[in-house]
């Protein structure tokens, strides 16, 4: 057997980015930048008020005080999205609304619920104002001819907003990947279909779109790969034929009479591999690149089918994507009751739900029944895949245990 780490290297070896394109920066929220975006402008463009309030000389009121409060005429009005050009004169205030223009001169706020004003000619400030006060200089956020973003930047709404501040408009991504699922088997029907002797529905065609969607990938249903051997060279060559970017087949991989998948792979393929990988569920793995196309042969089962596709396929597909988020970091956690396992030699993977801990406190790890690798049930409501080596056989509430995020991708 290969450990999972050496596996994955092995496969990202293989693995380039895509192509690059320019879309529209309203399409691009959760795109991967493949070129650094640098600002025309300095952002803020000007400098401008943070609060309603007047804008005054500082030195002004440096004497203010509730004791001793001083009074300034109020020489004029600026309003957002004027152009704030005229001089403030020393002994003078003007009236300022949040974001606009600190006029020549200016260089302090005060809000406006500090202030005593007496009509609309005159302003009393009962205490000092500190020079720079509520003021939002030029540049602050972006120097003008500044980095925005770097190349390798997922694109989240907080950068699509940055991105629109500067101007733009459209950006240059990693092509999305568009990845062809096979299921296999003779005993697979369509999901609306009555169930009868022998048969079960196709739900790996859906759970593998639906994770790939959520990924950020396009997913290309195929049809069912029959347990045949022409049959299933038929189907793989016609699925190149679509041109997609990876091929995801599930089922015939393992050492039966009827798993012909392994065996046209090889025979179609390059340097495809035949694993058995050390961990639980996901050992049997088929890898290599069909007509140039990279290829994944994973396990039946519907549990180990998806707890291989996070540990291989996610990987792989980020990294056509420029994405660094393939491999998350393993995170701590402890278990919320204790679990008995059977003795094995491979790594487990146990489905898990995290509770994240208030602060200073463990997260929570809850182990739904149910962890068998043909079980959907406890999958279902997981965010997690709890990492157990093989060495450990009772885990006690209270353990502590790393855990691998489902949804950390989603941040």
């Amino acid at each position: 057997m290969i450990s999972l780490e050496e596996v994955r290297q092995k496969i990202l070896e293989r693995i380039q980015p895509l192509s690059i394109e320019e879309i529209d920066l309203s399409e691009a929220t959760g795109r991967t930048l493949a070129k650094s975006v640098h600002s025309n402008d300095a952002i803020p463009p000007f400098d401008n008020t943070a609060m309603d309030g007047f804008v005054i000389h500082s030195d002004d009121i440096s004497g203010a005080s509730e004791s001793s409060p001083t009074t300034l005429p109020v020489a004029g009005i600026i309003e957002a999205g004027m152009p704030g050009d005229t001089p403030l004169s020393p002994g003078e205030a003007m009236r300022i609304y949040t974001g606009a223009v600190i006029p020549p001169g200016g260089d302090a706020i005060v809000p406006f619920e500090i202030c005593q004003q007496d009509g609309t000619d005159a302003v009393t400030f009962t205490r000092a104002a500190r020079h720079g006060d509520h003021i939002r200089r030029r540049g602050e956020d972006v120097p003008q001819g500044g980095e925005v973003l770097s190349a390798g930047t997922r694109l989240s709404p907080a950068a699509i907003g940055l991105l629109a501040s500067v101007g733009a408009s459209r950006v240059s991504v990693f092509r999305r990947p568009r990845v062809a699922v096979h299921s296999s088997g003779n005993e697979l029907i369509p999901i609306d279909s009555e169930l009868s002797p022998g048969k079960i529905r196709n739900s790996n065609l859906y759970s593998l779109c639906a994770r790939l969607k959520r990924w950020g990938a396009i997913p290309l249903p195929r049809p069912v790969l029959r347990d045949d051997l022409d049959e299933i060279r038929k189907g793989l060559k016609e699925t190149l034929e679509e041109k997609p970017d990876a091929i995801l087949t599930t089922g015939g991989i393992s050492a039966g009479d009827l798993d012909f998948i392994r065996d046209v792979a090889r025979e179609m393929g390059e340097d495809v591999q035949i694993r058995k990988v050390s961990m639980k569920p996901g050992k049997p793995l088929v890898d290599g690149s069909l007509g140039g196309v990279p290829f994944f042969g994973l396990p039946g089962n519907p549990a180990a089918c998806l707890v291989s596709f996070e540990m291989f396929v996610r990987p792989a597909l980020a990294q056509m994507e420029g994405r660094t988020d393939g491999t998350p970091p393993l995170r701590s956690g402890v278990l919320s009751a204790g679990c008995h396992l059977s003795p094995g030699q491979r790594l487990r993977w146990l489905r898990g739900r995290v509770n994240p801990g208030g602060v200073g406190a463990a997260d929570m790890i809850d182990l739904p029944s149910g962890q068998g690798s043909h079980l959907l049930t406890g999958f279902s409501t997981a965010n997690c895949l709890v990492r157990i080596p093989a060495s450990e056989l009772e885990l006690a509430e209270g353990s502590t245990v790393e855990y691998w995020s489902l949804t950390e991708e989603e941040a």
